[in-house]
C-alpha cells in the first residue's frame, strides 16, 4: 500500500512539476540529472504530505451491545431479552482489531493566479463486506479546496470553496476520547459529499454555508436504509457561524433536511385492478436541527461542549428518526413528522505527554409533536424507538511517547428503555435502566 501511495504522489508531482511557478516543464531537460532529482524532491516536499497511523484496539464489554464493525463503533447496550427467566443479553464479549489503520495525503500550496488550491485523499481499512471478511480499503475524505485571501480593506478576510467529501459541519468538532465513535450518539457523526463555502470576515468570524448529499450515512424509510429519499428531494442545507479569540471558539448552525419517503408512482402488482395504480406519490418530510458548540483552550487544558436539537438525525448516527402521521386524500401518500431529541456532551482534556480525558454525554428522546401511525415509524438502525434517555461517562488516559501512543479508557453507558403506550414515540411505561461497562485499550503509531 505504501508503494501505491508513493507512486501516486510521484505521478502527480511529475505532471505538475514546475507548472506552479510558470516555468515550462520542458526546461527541466536543460538541468543536470542531479539538479532534476533535487528539484523533484523539493516539489514533493512542498506540495505533498503523506500521513496516517497504525492503530489497534482491544476492548471488553460486559453486555451485548448495538455496535458497528466488529463491535468497535459502540452505540448502546441492548435491552433485556428474557429466555427461561434468564437475560440472554447479559453476556461478556471482547475483540482485538487493527482495521482503523489509516492512510492519507494532503496536497497543498498550489496557486493559479489569485486562487490557492488544496486537496485531500484519505482512507482506512474499516470496510467489512460481511462478518468475518477481511477488511477492505475505503474512502473517508476526498476533496479539493479553492481559496482567495487578502480580500477587503483590512486584507485579513478570505473566501474558500470546498467540493468533495469531508466531515459534516455539525460533526467536525468531536468529544475528547480514544474510542472510535468519538462521542456518538451524543454528537453527530457524519462525512458527506458536499459543496461548502466559507467566508472569513477578519480574524475572528467565519460564515459557513453548505449543500450536502448522503452517501455512507443514510436515512431509514419504507424501502430500508438508502440515500434515494434525499436524491428524489433536495440536498441537505447547512448555515452556520464561528467566532474565535482569546482561546475561545464558538459555533452555531442549522441543518435543514428534506426527504421523500415514497417517490415515483404507486404500483400494486398483487392487484393490477387497483384504481390507485399509476398515481404519483406526493410526500415530503422536512426537519430542522440547530446546534451550538463551545470550546476553550489554555495551555495544556481544553474543554468542549456541544448541544443539538436533533430532528430525524439517524443519518448522523443519532438515536432518531421520523414517522407518518396520516394518509393524504390521494389514498397512497402520507404526511410525516420528525422524531425530536436533545443530544449533548461535555468533555475535558489536560496534559501533554501524559493526558487525562473525560467525556460525559446525555441524550433525551423528546418524541414527536404530532400523533403518528405506529407501524410507520422509521428509526435509526443503530438505536431503538423505545429508548427514553442515555447517559455515558468515559474517563481515559493517554501516554505519548513521540509518535507512539498508549491509551486506556473506561466507558460506562446507561440506557433507560421502556414501553411506548402513546402515539408520540416516547416510552412512558415499564421504564428501566440497562448498563454496560466497556474497557478499551489502544496502541497507535503516527507517521
Amino acid at each position: 500500500m505504501k508503494k501505491i501511495v508513493l507512486s501516486l504522489i510521484a505521478a502527480c508531482a511529475a505532471l505538475s512539476l514546475f507548472a506552479d511557478d510558470g516555468e515550462p516543464a520542458q526546461s527541466a531537460h536543460r538541468l543536470s540529472k542531479q539538479e532534476r532529482k533535487e528539484r523533484f524532491k523539493d516539489h514533493l516536499e512542498m506540495h505533498f504530505k503523506p500521513y496516517g497511523f497504525i492503530r489497534s484496539y482491544i476492548f471488553v464489554d460486559t453486555r451485548a451491545t448495538k455496535s458497528l464493525s466488529e463491535d468497535m463503533f459502540f452505540f448502546l447496550p441492548l435491552d433485556q431479552k428474557m429466555v427461561n427467566d434468564q437475560d440472554i443479553n447479559a453476556v461478556t464479549s471482547w475483540n482485538f482489531q487493527a482495521i482503523t489503520t489509516r492512510l492519507g495525503l494532503d496536497i497543498k500550496d498550489y496557486q493559479v493566479g489569485g486562487t490557492s488550491i488544496e486537496g485531500k485523499i484519505e482512507g482506512d481499512f474499516y470496510f467489512l463486506a460481511k462478518e468475518g471478511a477481511a477488511a477492505s480499503f475505503r474512502m473517508r475524505q476526498a476533496y479539493v479546496k479553492l481559496g482567495w485571501a487578502e480580500l477587503g480593506r483590512s486584507g485579513k478576510s478570505s473566501l474558500s470553496l470546498l467540493v468533495g467529501q469531508t466531515w459534516h459541519p455539525m460533526a467536525a468538532d468531536m468529544a475528547h476520547g480514544i474510542n472510535l465513535e468519538t462521542g456518538a450518539p451524543f454528537s453527530p457523526f457524519n462525512r458527506s459529499a458536499q459543496v461548502q463555502f466559507n467566508a472569513n470576515l477578519g480574524e475572528h468570524v467565519t460564515l459557513t454555508a453548505a449543500a450536502l448529499s448522503h452517501m455512507q450515512y443514510k436515512s431509514n424509510g419504507p424501502q430500508g436504509v438508502t440515500n434515494k429519499y434525499m436524491r428524489h428531494s433536495l440536498p441537505e442545507f447547512y448555515a452556520g457561524i464561528s467566532v474565535k479569540g482569546g482561546g475561545f471558539l464558538g459555533r452555531a448552525g442549522l441543518s435543514i433536511m428534506n426527504l421523500k419517503p415514497q417517490y415515483g408512482f404507486y404500483n400494486n402488482t398483487e392487484d393490477p385492478t387497483d384504481p390507485n395504480n399509476g398515481k404519483k406519490y406526493n410526500e415530503w418530510m422536512t426537519s430542522f436541527s440547530p446546534f451550538i458548540y463551545l470550546q476553550y483552550t489554555k495551555g495544556i487544558f481544553q474543554i468542549k461542549a456541544k448541544s443539538v436539537f436533533a430532528q430525524s438525525g439517524e443519518y448522523m448516527q443519532l438515536n432518531n428518526g421520523y414517522a407518518a402521521t396520516k394518509l393524504k386524500d390521494d389514498g397512497i401518500s402520507y404526511e410525516y413528522t420528525p422524531v425530536n431529541a436533545s443530544v449533548n456532551f461535555l468533555s475535558f482534556m489536560v496534559g501533554k505527554k501524559a493526558q487525562g480525558l473525560l467525556m460525559v454525554g446525555y441524550h433525551k428522546n423528546l418524541g414527536t409533536f404530532k400523533d403518528v401511525i405506529e407501524d410507520k415509524v422509521y428509526f435509526s438502525g443503530n438505536g431503538f424507538a423505545n429508548l427514553n434517555q442515555i447517559v455515558r461517562i468515559t474517563p481515559g488516559f493517554i501516554y505519548n511517547l513521540g509518535k507512539l501512543q498508549f491509551a486506556l479508557e473506561y466507558n460506562y453507558t446507561m440506557v433507560q428503555y421502556g414501553t411506548i403506550t402513546n402515539k408520540r414515540v416516547i416510552p412512558t411505561e415499564n421504564l428501566h435502566w440497562i448498563g454496560n461497562h466497556r474497557i478499551l485499550t489502544m496502541v497507535k503509531f503516527n507517521f
